[in-house]
This record gives C-alpha cells, structure tokens and sequence, in this order.
C-alpha cells in the first residue's frame, strides 16, 4: 500500500478508514482459523462431522472474500461493496456451524 498509496495525508478519509476495516477483517479472519486450528477435533458422528466440514468451508469462502473485498473495494471500487458483507455473513456461519457441530451436553455418566 505505500507503493500505492505514498501520501496517506492525500487520501480521503473514508477510502483510509475502508482500507483500515478491510485489514481488521482479514485479521479477524485469521484469528478464526488459529484459534479453530488449535481446538478443532473431529467429531465421529456424522452429523457433527459434516456441520464442522461445512463450517470450515463457509470459513474458508469468507476469508477468499475479505481478500477479494480488500482488493475490489480499496483499488477498483473505492467504496464499500456486497463482498464484505457476504464475507461477514459467511464467517459468522462459519463459526456457528462449529459451535453447533463442537458442542456436546455433559450426561450424568460421563462426567
């Protein structure tokens, strides 16, 4: 961005805070994936098993997006798009797949 942008003092401020927003989405993007990295076990049931893979896979869209948003918004559109949104949209799908797809109920026998 410097060798696009030289004289940040140049730019507007609302393209500056869009390019600021589209970087702190990308880094919450990839917060997600560490922390899911970390935790992540794979359930045996079947049905837990394929709300986990699609909740990667929405994770996984939505981080291509915020890319694609970071890019198109900032260097083609200038202004806020439909990406962004459906890249939030997708994350948070994402994350609730796997918390849906990762939780489990104590029973009294297996405490």
């Amino acid at each position: 961005m410097r060798v696009d942008f030289p004289d940040k003092d140049l730019i507007p401020q609302d393209l500056r805070l869009l390019m600021r927003s589209r970087h702190i989405y990308i880094l919450l993007s990839s917060l997600i994936h560490i922390c899911l990295g970390i935790y992540l076990r794979i359930h045996a049931e079947t049905w837990r098993k394929s709300l986990q893979i699609f909740g990667s896979v929405l994770l996984f869209a939505g981080s291509f997006l915020f890319v694609w948003a970071f890019f198109h918004e900032t260097y083609t559109t200038q202004k806020f798009s439909e990406i962004s949104r459906f890249a939030l949209y997708a994350t948070l799908g994402g994350t609730v797949f796997h918390l849906f797809g990762g939780f489990r109920l104590k029973s009294k026998g297996n405490e």
